[in-house]
């Protein structure tokens, strides 16, 4: 993973690619994935070009923007239910519900206010790589690092939720959010139990999320 840290993390990736990539309002009803990918992009680099100072200095406004304009279009749930794995299947319906909040929070607030640092970044849609299958899409992009930096693939897997498309996964030069955070989670699972798992990130400890995608 040397490579995509030298621009990147995950999260950061997470945050920034869907930023770039959905609004919560072109994204009211399901469309054509890419084509709505390619039509957001522009609209959100300029938002966050416009307050590139405001992003780095106002906490609060940060954390707003990333609530308005980014994680109403990520399926947290699904993606959690991929994470746990099969201990999603034995959790009972609080911890389920608790650990979704609290991983989600977590993430958040341990990458949000890198986003200004990649204002400056934009992304190219490949319509001919990119898949709708029924409720299920891929779409693939690249984000222009430039500097004579190699583009970052980044191909986004969605499902239709609540009628609109959401990510609930991203593969980042062939590596999956879901599967890194399913390995390192299971292992801390394995060694202190689930609610252990919870109760970690309910408190806030970014630490357990950075060991999940900076290794």
């Amino acid at each position: 993973m040397d490579k995509l840290k030298s621009a990147f993390n995950y999260p950061v990736v997470l945050l920034l690619a869907l930023a770039l990539g959905w609004t919560s309002t072109l994204w009211a009803s399901p469309g054509d994935p890419a084509r709505e990918v390619g039509e957001s992009a522009n609209r959100v680099l300029e938002m966050l070009r416009e307050n590139s100072e405001r992003l780095k200095n106002d906490e609060t406004f940060v954390f707003s923007l990333v609530e308005q304009e980014i994680l109403p279009s990520v399926d947290f749930q699904g993606m959690s239910r991929l994470i746990l794995a099969r201990h999603w299947r034995t959790a009972s319906p609080e911890q389920r519900e608790r650990f979704v909040e609290a991983f989600t929070n977590t993430m958040v607030r341990a990458y949000a206010g890198q986003l200004a640092e990649h204002a400056d970044k934009r992304i190219i849609v490949n319509e001919r790589r990119s898949r709708v299958d029924g409720e299920r899409a891929t779409v693939a992009t690249e984000i222009v690092v430039g500097q004579g930096r190699p583009n970052v693939p980044v191909t986004y897997s969605l499902r239709i939720v609540d009628d609109r498309w959401k990510a609930y996964d991203l593969t980042v030069e062939g590596l999956s959010l879901v599967t890194n955070f399913r390995t390192n989670f299971n292992n801390e699972i394995e060694r202190g139990g689930l609610e252990n798992l919870i109760q970690r990130l309910e408190q806030g400890d970014r630490d357990l999320v950075r060991q999940a995608v900076e290794q």
